[in-house]
C-alpha cells in the first residue's frame, strides 16, 4: 500500500514510521472511511442486525463522517521533494534544506535509524509499484525480512537498543547512509528464503 499512496507518500511514510490519523490513512489509501470511536459500537451493532443497506460498505457509510483535511496532502510539497531523491543520503541532505520544521524533524528521525533498513526500505516501496498484486509485494517483504535477519547486524543492534540495554543508542552498521552500497542492497533482493513464503 505505500506504493500506492499518492505521490512520495509511500516513502516518507516507509523511511520514518510517521504515523497516520484518519484523514492520512484515508488519503494514503489505507482506509475508506472515518467513524469516529464513539460510533463504533452502534456500527457493530449496525453491521449485525441491520438488513438495509444490504452491504457491509452501505452501512458503514451510515456512521462515516467526514475527517479534517490531511496534514499528510498538505505536506505533499516537501515529502515530494525530498522523498523523490535517489538515495536515503540524498533524501537526507533535501530534507536539512527545506524551510519548513516538519522536514527538518523526519529528517532527525531518519538519523536515529538504521540505514541499511532505510535503503532496503526505500527500494522496496519504489518496486512494489511495479508488483502485480498484493501477494508478490508480501513474497517480497518476507525475502526482505529474511535477508535482513539472516544477514545484518541491525537487527540484533536494534533490540539491543530498545529492549535490552534500553539505552537507545543503536550503533548502526553502517552509521552513515552514504556508506549503504547498491551491492547491498540488490543482494536483499537476490535473496531466496530457504523456506519459501507460498508453496
Amino acid at each position: 500500500m505505500l506504493g500506492r499512496a499518492p505521490g512520495r507518500i509511500g516513502e516518507y511514510l516507509g523511511l520514518t514510521g510517521a504515523t497516520m490519523d484518519a484523514a492520512g490513512a484515508i488519503y494514503a489509501g489505507f482506509a475508506d472511511h472515518f467513524v469516529p470511536s464513539d460510533r463504533l459500537d452502534a456500527l457493530r451493532e449496525a453491521l449485525e442486525t441491520r438488513a438495509d443497506p444490504p452491504s457491509p460498505t452501505g452501512i458503514v457509510l451510515l456512521f462515516d463522517e467526514t475527517p479534517a483535511p490531511s496534514r499528510l496532502e498538505a505536506a505533499r510539497a516537501w515529502i515530494d521533494d525530498a522523498f523523490s531523491a535517489d538515495t536515503v543520503a540524498e533524501i537526507g541532505r533535501r530534507l536539512r534544506a527545506r524551510p519548513e520544521p516538519e522536514a527538518s524533524a523526519a529528517a532527525d528521525t531518519m538519523d536515529q535509524l538504521s540505514p541499511t533498513g532505510m535503503a532496503i526500505t526505500l527500494e522496496a516501496v519504489r518496486r512494489a509499484r511495479e508488483l502485480p498484486d498484493l501477494r508478490a509485494d508480501l513474497a517480497q517483504e518476507y525475502g526482505l525480512v529474511m535477508w535482513f535477519g539472516a544477514t545484518q547486524p541491525d537487527l540484533v543492534e536494534g533490540i539491543r537498543a530498545q529492549l535490552v540495554d534500553k539505552d537507545r543508542d543503536p550503533k548502526w552498521t553502517p552509521a552513515d547512509p552514504d556508506a549503504v552500497t547498491a551491492e547491498t542492497v540488490a543482494s536483499a533482493f537476490a535473496h531466496t528464503p530457504p523456506l519459501p513464503l507460498w508453496s
